[in-house]
């Protein structure tokens, strides 16, 4: 029973990650993206690519970073005698499918406002949206982490408003320069 609870927390890990990066990516990428044009297809387009490639990255980069850390896990234990957890590799394969799919979540999700709204309406929602979900996903960590679940909350909307700021900024600058 405690292995299962064990391998259902560290799958969180994996979707955490995965929420975390793709929330505050695909937020900055679409409104950045909406911001230098009009046309609420491309912002589609652009959404779903850079989604699906920062899921790939995302999972790859857990996937590497899970292994690296098993290999460090299992040399503490050997060489050491430390007793610690060690990641199985189910949980490893699980966790990098969870980052990929958990980013793929998010991406959808903010688009979703593009596909049955016009432009305007769109951006201000995915606006809203984004920054709401980034606080759930901080509080549910505060919370399992024994923090201040609205603080952990409030620092993810904020970074997730950070990062959305910033693209804004950098679209700007963009059409100045083209």
């Amino acid at each position: 029973m405690t292995e299962n609870l064990s391998e259902e927390t560290y799958r969180l890990e994996g979707i955490a990650f995965g929420l975390a990066d793709g929330l505050i990516m695909c937020l900055g990428l679409i409104i950045g993206i909406a911001e230098v044009t009009s046309d609420t297809r491309f912002v589609i387009i652009t959404g779903i690519i850079g989604g699906f490639a920062n899921a790939f990255g995302n999972s790859i980069g857990f996937f590497m970073s899970q292994s690296a850390e098993r290999a460090l896990q299992i040399r503490e234990t050997t060489d050491h005698g430390v007793t610690t957890r060690i990641h199985s590799k189910k949980e490893i394969y699980t966790n990098t499918f969870f980052a990929f799919a958990s980013t793929i979540a998010a991406v959808l999700v903010l688009l979703f406002p593009f596909i049955v709204l016009q432009m305007n309406h769109a951006v201000i929602l995915t606006f809203i949206i984004g920054p709401i979900m980034a606080f759930i996903l901080g509080s549910y960590v505060g919370k399992t982490s024994h923090e201040n679940p609205y603080k952990e909350g409030l620092k993810y909307a904020l970074l997730a408003i950070l990062g959305a700021i910033i693209s804004h900024f950098i679209a700007d600058c963009i059409q100045l320069l083209i």
